[in-house]
C-alpha cells in the first residue's frame, strides 16, 4: 500500500464515519452535529483497530499453522459472545431476564456474520473466519469503553458507527492491498531471471 491509498482510506473511512455518525443520530434522536462528531472520532478508532488487528495476524501467523489460528479465533469469538451476554446480566444483576442480553449480542454478531460471508464470498472461503473475527471481536473491542458505561442510546450510535466503518474497511482493503503472489500450481519456484 502506498501513501495515496493509505490517505484515501483514511479519508474516505473519516467521510464514513460521519455520515454513519449523522445518520444513526437520526435514527436514535440525538443532535445531528454531535453524531457527525461522534462518527468522525468512531471512524479513527475503527481505523485503529484495522491496523491493530493486521499486526496481531501478522505476528501470530509467523509462528501458529493457519488452521490453529483459524481455530483460536473462532474460540475468542464465541467467548467475546458469551462474555457479552453473561457479564451484562451479571452487572444488571440479572434485570429483566436473559433474553435482553441475547438480544443485544445478535446485532453486532449478526452484522459481523453477514460482512465476513461477503468478504469470504469476495476473496474466497478462507477469509471468512478472518473476518468474522476482526468484524466481532475487534468492534466490541473499539465500542467497550460505551458498553460499560451502560447508556442506551449513545452506545447504540457508537456500535452502529463501529459496525459500519469496520464493514467498509474489511470491503475496501482488499481492492487497496495487491493479493499475494503464489507460485506455480506444481510448487516449483523459477531461479532469479528465469521465468516462464
Amino acid at each position: 500500500m502506498n501513501l495515496q491509498k493509505l490517505l484515501f482510506l483514511i479519508g474516505t473511512t473519516v467521510v464514513l464515519g460521519v455520515g454513519a455518525g449523522g445518520a444513526a443520530a437520526l435514527w436514535t434522536g440525538i443532535d445531528l452535529l454531535h453524531g457527525a462528531i461522534a462518527g468522525g472520532f468512531a471512524s479513527a478508532t475503527s481505523l485503529m483497530g484495522l491496523w491493530a488487528y493486521l499486526t496481531l495476524n501478522f505476528l501470530v501467523r509467523g509462528f501458529l499453522p493457519p488452521a490453529f489460528w483459524n481455530a483460536v479465533q473462532l474460540l475468542i469469538v464465541a467467548v467475546v459472545a458469551a462474555d457479552l451476554v453473561y457479564v451484562r446480566y451479571v452487572v444488571a444483576q440479572g434485570a429483566g431476564g436473559w433474553w435482553p442480553y441475547v438480544r443485544f449480542v445478535l446485532l453486532p454478531l449478526g452484522w459481523a456474520v453477514a460482512a465476513a460471508v461477503l468478504r469470504a464470498w469476495l476473496s474466497g472461503i478462507r477469509a471468512f473466519i478472518p473476518a468474522l473475527f476482526f468484524m466481532f471481536v475487534f468492534t466490541v473491542i473499539e465500542w467497550f469503553p460505551a458498553l460499560r458505561a451502560g447508556v442506551g442510546v449513545p452506545s447504540l450510535q457508537l456500535g452502529l458507527i463501529l459496525l459500519s466503518c469496520n464493514t467498509y474497511l474489511l470491503l475496501i482493503l482488499r481492492r487497496l492491498v495487491p493479493a499475494e503472489k503464489r507460485p506455480p500450481a506444481g510448487g516449483a519456484r523459477h531461479p532469479a531471471g528465469e521465468g516462464p
